[in-house]
């Protein structure tokens, strides 16, 4: 809960400084009215950064909207494929819905502003970011068109290729969006020639606010942001300060890319291999064990130990819904333990599992070598341990009971 509360309040602050810089920038650009600029279009900056406001004048050459026809300034059309495939998981098989677009068309025109000064030009033809945006049309379209080409009311598409793997259609949605031909804009943008135009890689920046609009917004936007997200961060120490750290080590936490001789049983999931670093330091005999829990769709899991050469010392498979287990008799190194899926069927999310690492029949390690571990006795206390003093053997977990695995 505490890092989710920081993850929540890092985010609202990064949108508080987005909103910070936007109006920064607004205010770093230089700005002129629309009949100064058109007598001398010169920008101070150096990027030739450039801002204005006024009465939007229409385009000489009238920009209409694709699907509803509307004179605009600006449009977007957006094309979705609705579709349904079937998904396999190791919890059965399942029909899934979603959506894919397949295309968004936009324009832009060259319109003008007037703030009573005089005209000036503004070009959106490559791009720009409107706050007036209007729904212009919207439509869905059921079922799969036999025709490669549908009808969104005056837009004709040419529907593309579509793969067998991407699951069979059920349906077509267009949504428009056109800024319309009316009232006032403010625009930052940069200076070319005798006209605004969208400054490279960076966005051209409107709004119907006005330039004191927009920056009232922002800065209110700015402010709410970062009390939210401060509040969020500073709420979220104590929270993970109270919650007690999670045991790396403990039965079932999740499964370290590198282990150290024994190993309690942890959890992992595989969709193709996962590879650990084995590293031993206490010589002797082994039992490595993959289990695989009862699912609808079994796995059947792989287990290969191989040396710091690359030879491989042991490679075993456990069948469909079997757990695979190797033991090995391994000198003091570093080796590589892979699990992987024997039959190579792969699912959706992969295969859950669990590891494990025990001594030689499973018994644990003697007390004298846990103590020596965990608390870094002297070599001479360890030795004092009774020899007898073992901690007693693990219940060997009864295997999960093997299900047959539905291919299809």
């Amino acid at each position: 809960m505490g890092f989710f509360l920081l993850i929540v309040g890092l985010a609202v602050l990064g949108f508080g400084l987005y909103n910070m810089m936007a109006a920064k920038r607004v205010l770093a650009a230089p700005f002129k009215k629309t009949g100064e600029l058109a007598k001398n279009p010169v920008s101070e900056d150096p990027k030739g950064a450039m801002s204005t406001e006024g009465k939007v004048i229409p385009p000489a050459v009238t920009l209409l909207s694709p699907a509803s026809k509307q004179p605009c300034l600006a449009y977007e059309l957006k094309i979705e494929r609705l579709y349904e495939k079937t998904e396999t998981t190791q919890d059965g098989t399942k029909t899934v819905k979603g959506t894919e677009t397949l295309d968004t068309i936009k324009g832009g025109a060259v319109f003008g502003l007037d703030d009573g000064s005089g005209p000036f030009n503004i070009d959106v033809s490559k791009g720009a970011d409107f706050d007036n945006m209007k729904d212009g049309f919207k439509k869905e379209l059921n079922g799969h068109s036999g025709s490669s080409n549908i009808q969104f009311g005056e837009y004709s598409y040419d529907v593309p290729v579509i793969g067998s793997d991407k699951g069979w259609t059920t349906g077509f949605k267009a949504t428009e969006k056109y800024v319309p031909v009316e009232g006032n804009l403010f625009v930052l943008g940069k200076l070319e020639g005798a006209s605004l135009v969208k400054p490279g890689w960076r966005s051209m920046m409107t709004s119907a606010k006005g330039r004191e609009g927009l920056l009232g917004a922002l800065e209110k936007r700015k402010k709410f942001s970062f009390i939210g997200g401060g509040i969020a961060s500073l709420l979220s120490i104590p929270v993970i300060i109270m919650t007690p750290a999670a045991d790396p080590n403990a039965l079932g936490a999740s499964c370290p890319s590198t282990m150290t001789d024994t190993r309690v049983r942890c959890t992992d999931t595989v969709t193709d291999d996962d590879t650990f670093t084995w590293t031993v330091t206490k010589p002797g005999k082994y039992d490595l064990t993959v289990y695989a829990p009862a699912k609808k769709v079994s796995f059947d899991p792989g287990l290969m130990v191989t040396d710091s050469t690359g030879a491989e010392l042991v490679k075993v498979a456990g069948g469909v819904g079997g757990n695979a287990m190797a033991s090995v008799d391994v000198k003091a190194g570093t080796y590589k333990v892979k699990v992987y899926l024997a039959d190579n069927f792969k699912v959706k999310g992969g295969y859950s599992y669990e590891f494990e690492i025990a001594a030689q029949g499973g018994a644990a390690p003697a007390v004298a070598d846990q103590i020596a571990d965990d608390k870094e006795l002297p070599a001479e206390d360890v030795a004092a341990a009774p020899e007898g003093d073992v901690a007693p053997e693990a219940a060997e977990p009864a295997p999960a009971k093997p299900s047959k695995k539905k291919k299809k």
